[in-house]
């Protein structure tokens, strides 16, 4: 009998579900958030496509979604398992998982979420860390007011410092003379800007073009800085210059000066302040400390790639060069205290907590406001991005910190921890949200990392690390394949998560290797390379995947090649794509969401089968027009549920129609025939399958036949 998810599946309601968890991820799905993984995908997504493949289609989907299931005779195969999402939901539902990933940070950040703990021994060595390190942070971070009280620094404000090429006098290279302000300034307009003339901090509000200065009566205009775009503008001698250019004569990272602090007092009244004597006696013996350290760390160079060439630019050579001295000193005694737990578990759980710790600390993190969480970290652009006018956040942290090691302890490992004892799933009742509980296996396991004590154990989930083109799992043993495979030209994860691996590797020992990036990696800026590599992974997973098995993964591009791409590693790994679904997909809060002119928000869920026709002949008379009309279908369907459908997520629920008619046709080569049609008349038929929404968006091209 077939599945229910081959014949129907509920992808409108379930996006309503999946848009409420994208707003508070964090919350709703806190286990798969110990660690920093790119393009996560959404739980509640996961267990729909699960559910769907596991039950018949003769069962109650919702009955289903809202009870305690049991698939133990169910084995699930992530290729790409990133940071979880398929595994957990499928322990959840009672599956038997098995993930893989060439990243190792993914490896050991899906066995840190998965793994079984002691509540009270996780409390225990939190405690021993608690008291052999937070009164030495804390002194890293100690200052007094003016009248000589003792205080807490909760933020120091810095800024970046280059030469000018023309007077070599140090320019100061602030974007604007405001410094902090409310996260939602129409809500709360207040505002601190650094007077330029003598450094002194002025109350403002957040738009303001003229500031007296309090301290020295220098009148000037807040949003101005000496930056603008690319450009610096010197304030001594009036030369303009392009900062990369300069940083090409330069042969380090640029300095930086700490201006500002925000302290805490005794009383729990937060205030900012100027740096003063204290403070510069601080740093001195900071400096200091920090000659020995840095004799002791590994000095590991960061490689030329797509997404590390940025700050390579920027003269960082090396990943250690991503901190301060303060953050470096701090961050070397964590390493030292996590290194003195003895229990792997436990180890591992707590460097991924101190990994949370380094996305928060660096000097690519800045200040996100008042009203909300201070830190913003050095992810939320997917990139390394250089920041001018960074933030060193106290590490060690305050119940009114941000991005610490305590807070985080308790905002990501606990909430994890309680979450994993009785997950829970998102209800919407007269549009309010409430957690379900008690619906789902406890998402704790025994990790297993061979195929062999896989399957002479029920209770395990078998987890590796490696290349998923080649893996040990036996010919025709896993039911359901189940993944979100990477993008060919979008962010390369390896890249971006040697900046942890660099500090993983000193605490946990996994690897000789300096990189986390391997020439095997599914992630390339050639299309060909990539649907190569693509390929040969989609390959191995039709190999181990039972005869009447699913193969279903989610994918979204805004670029033909991405969906050519995808084509060619169905038909060529000897699969068809069946059916498509569009579903919610990247996280409303998502920063390249928000910056996108023509925002993506859905993925495909893409349902494939082994190709085990013996001829074929199904051919349709015009796949092109039922392709559109089975679009329009899923789109009203959609936005009779509130979804928003961008001129992006159309096109991409057209892409997979378009797909599942071409590999109905008669051979591979007609079917490459009528996706090249489909290139070239995409804007028309997208222009039409928004006409039936009452919208038009652009004038149509002509197109030539």
């Amino acid at each position: 009998m077939p599945k229910l998810i081959e014949r129907d599946f509920p992808f409108a309601e379930l996006s309503r579900i999946a848009e409420r968890e994208s707003w508070r991820k964090e919350i709703y799905r806190p286990v798969y958030y110990l660690h920093k993984w790119w393009a996560k995908r959404l739980g509640s997504v996961f267990r729909g496509i699960l559910l769907g493949a596991c039950l018949q289609d003769n069962q109650d989907f919702w009955e289903r979604f809202y009870q305690k299931n049991s698939f133990g005779n169910t084995t699930i195969f992530d290729p790409f398992m990133g940071s979880g999402v398929t595994l957990g939901e499928a322990i959840k539902l009672g599956c038997r998982g098995i993930g893989r990933d060439i990243n190792p940070v993914s490896f050991l950040a899906c066995k840190a979420s998965l793994s079984r703990y002691n509540l009270n021994e996780i409390f225990s060595t939190y405690q021993n860390i608690e008291r052999q390190l937070a009164p030495k942070l804390l002194s890293y971070f100690s200052t007094q007011t003016q009248t000589g009280e003792d205080a807490i620094v909760l933020y120091y404000f810095l800024v970046k410092i280059v030469s000018c090429p023309n007077c070599e006098k140090d320019i100061e290279l602030f974007k604007t003379r405001i410094f902090s302000k409310n996260a939602m300034p129409r809500k709360d307009p207040s505002a601190r800007s650094l007077c330029p003339s003598c450094g002194a901090i002025n109350e403002t509000i957040f738009n303001s073009e003229k500031v007296k200065c309090q301290e020295c009566s220098f009148s000037y205009n807040p949003q101005d800085g000496t930056v603008r775009g690319p450009n610096v503008t010197c304030g001594s001698c009036g030369k303009s210059f392009l900062l990369v250019d300069r940083m090409k004569n330069l042969e380090g990272p640029l300095g930086f000066k700490r201006y500002a602090k925000m302290i805490l007092s005794n009383g729990g009244k937060k205030s900012y302040c100027q740096m003063n004597e204290f403070d510069r006696e601080l740093e001195q013996r900071v400096a200091s400390e920090y000659i020995e350290i840095a004799k002791n760390s590994p000095s590991i160079s960061i490689q030329p790639g797509y997404n590390t060439n940025q700050i390579l630019k920027h003269n960082y050579k090396h990943w250690h060069q991503l901190f301060s001295d303060r953050q470096l000193i701090c961050i070397s005694h964590l390493v030292d205290s996590i290194n003195q737990i003895k229990s792997c578990e436990i180890k591992l759980l707590f460097a991924c907590l101190f990994s949370g710790v380094l996305e928060f600390n660096n000097l690519f993190a800045s200040f996100k406001g008042q009203g909300t969480g201070a830190v913003r970290h050095m992810f939320s652009h997917h990139v390394f991005k250089p920041e001018l006018m960074p933030l060193e956040a106290n590490i060690w942290g305050t119940p009114k910190s941000s991005g610490s090691f305590s807070t985080l302890f308790q905002s990501r490992v606990i909430k994890a921890i309680d979450y994993k004892s009785n997950p829970s799933e998102i209800r919407l009742i007269s549009g309010k949200s409430t957690k379900v509980k008690g619906i789902n296996q406890p998402l704790s396991v025994k990790i297993v990392e061979n195929f062999s004590d896989f399957c002479e154990s029920d209770n395990t989930t078998y987890l590796s690390q490696g290349d998923s083109s080649c893996t040990e799992i036996a010919d025709n043993s896993v039911d359901l394949v189940v993944t979100d495979p990477p993008f060919f030209d979008n962010v390369h994860y390896s890249q971006l998560a040697d900046f942890f691996y660099y500090w993983l590797n000193q605490i946990l020992e996994f690897s000789e290797s300096k990189t986390t990036r391997y020439i095997t990696e599914v992630q390339d800026t050639d299309s060909d390379l990539f649907t190569k590599k693509l390929t040969s992974v989609f390959a191995e997973c039709n190999r181990i995947l039972k005869n009447n098995g699913l193969f279903i993964f989610t994918y979204h591009h805004s670029r033909h090649e991405g969906w050519t791409s995808i084509h060619r590693a169905i038909r060529h790994s000897g699969l068809i794509c069946q059916q498509s679904y569009p579903i919610k997909g990247e996280m409303s809060v998502s920063m390249p969401l928000q910056q996108a002119n023509s925002p993506i928000h859905l993925d495909l869920i893409l349902v494939c089968k082994k190709d085990l026709r013996l001829y074929n002949d199904f051919g349709i008379d015009d796949p092109i027009k039922a392709a559109i009309s089975e679009a329009k279908d899923s789109i009203s369907a959609l936005k009779s549920r509130n979804i928003k459908v961008s001129l992006g997520d159309t096109k991409v629920v057209l892409m997979g129609r378009f797909l599942c008619k071409a590999h109905k046709m008669r051979s591979l080569e007609t079917e490459e025939r009528f996706l090249k049609t489909i290139e070239v008349n995409i804007d028309e038929y997208v222009s039409e399958a928004l006409k039936a929404q009452g919208e038009v968006i652009y004038e149509v091209r002509t197109v030539d036949s």
